[in-house]
């Protein structure tokens, strides 16, 4: 029996990756170009198809479909982004409609992070289970939510936004307009609005509140940066309680480049999740560092067309 092949594709903020995935989740072709200057959903559709098909151009066998896997608000039943913060210009953009043009195989979309959410539920740290929650740590906070082994959407496909829950009430304004978000105290800017928020700030550049260099700070044994990501773990463990609260679902996935300092910050994250989280969920807690690495997102995106 000859193997299907899936193609994936993983659109950031700066690169494209597509690769040419096998129904195990096997990366069998990977290839990333830079995304250029011009964001525009025109240009985008142009860069993912002329790439997708010279992919399938390279398989052994004709792919059974291409699965997409975009940054922002995205719904994958209408195939629109509604919004995507790394691609401004796009504005109930119907990409779905824009890719089918230019690729000769089915095509389906849906959010980045929840393609990642798939790629660790079937192939990844996840693997065997049923419901998992996956947050991604970066510029932002992803999320992804699958509950009964398929990820949910919510009404039109914004569910998963978990980076706007609320951990700080009165806290720093947030880019989505609200204040206190979850993805200010524990993502990318997370350093520089824990020391505004001190009484006593340390005296440190802004420049210099970065997760990766406060990792080498607390790996020296400074002290300050390893209390600056217990504060960090802390906040994570808020916004976890919340949605384990929320959602009853005890099996977290964490990923990202910042889940890379994981053992600066676990023991923090796990110890405000069990003073927030009725004692059976805690007994049940899975806090899971993600495992596939640079090729989730492309896994993930494959796995959702041999899903559907």
């Amino acid at each position: 029996m000859k193997s299907k092949f899936a193609i994936g594709v993983d659109l950031g903020a700066t690169n494209l990756r597509v690769g040419l995935v096998r129904e195990d989740g096997r990366v069998e072709i990977r290839r990333s170009v830079p995304v250029g200057k011009d964001k525009s959903a025109k240009k985008i559709a142009s860069l993912i198809g002329e790439n997708v098909v010279s992919m399938i151009k390279d398989a052994p066998v004709k792919p059974v479909g291409c699965g997409c896997g975009i940054p922002g608000i995205v719904n994958p039943e209408k195939g629109i982004v509604y919004r995507s913060p790394n691609y401004p210009s796009w504005r109930d953009v119907n990409i779905a409609k824009l890719l089918k043009s230019k690729i000769p195989i089915p095509v389906i979309i849906d959010n980045d992070a929840n393609m990642y959410a798939l790629a660790e539920l079937l192939h990844g740290a996840a693997k065997g289970r049923k419901n998992l929650i996956v947050l991604t740590l970066g510029s932002g906070i992803g999320g992804g939510i699958v509950i009964d082994g398929k990820v949910f959407h919510g009404d039109r496909g914004f569910a998963g936004e978990v980076g706007h829950i609320v951990v700080e009430p009165d806290g720093v304004s947030c880019m989505c307009g609200g204040r206190g978000c979850f993805e200010e105290y524990a993502a990318s800017r997370a350093f520089v609005n824990i020391v505004k928020s001190m009484r006593k700030r340390p005296a440190l550049d802004p420049k210099y509140l970065t997760p990766e260099f406060m990792a080498k700070l607390a790996r020296e044994k400074n002290r300050m940066a390893i209390n600056l990501w217990k504060v960090f773990g802390s906040y994570l463990g808020i916004g976890i309680a919340n949605l384990i609260n929320t959602l009853g679902i005890t099996a977290i996935v964490i990923g990202g480049g910042i889940a890379e300092s994981w053992d600066l910050f676990i023991a923090a994250t796990r110890a405000e999740i069990k003073r927030r989280t009725y004692k059976k969920n805690v007994e049940h807690l899975k806090l899971l560092k993600a495992s596939l690495g640079g090729s989730t997102g492309i896994v993930g995106a494959a796995s959702a067309v041999f899903q559907r």
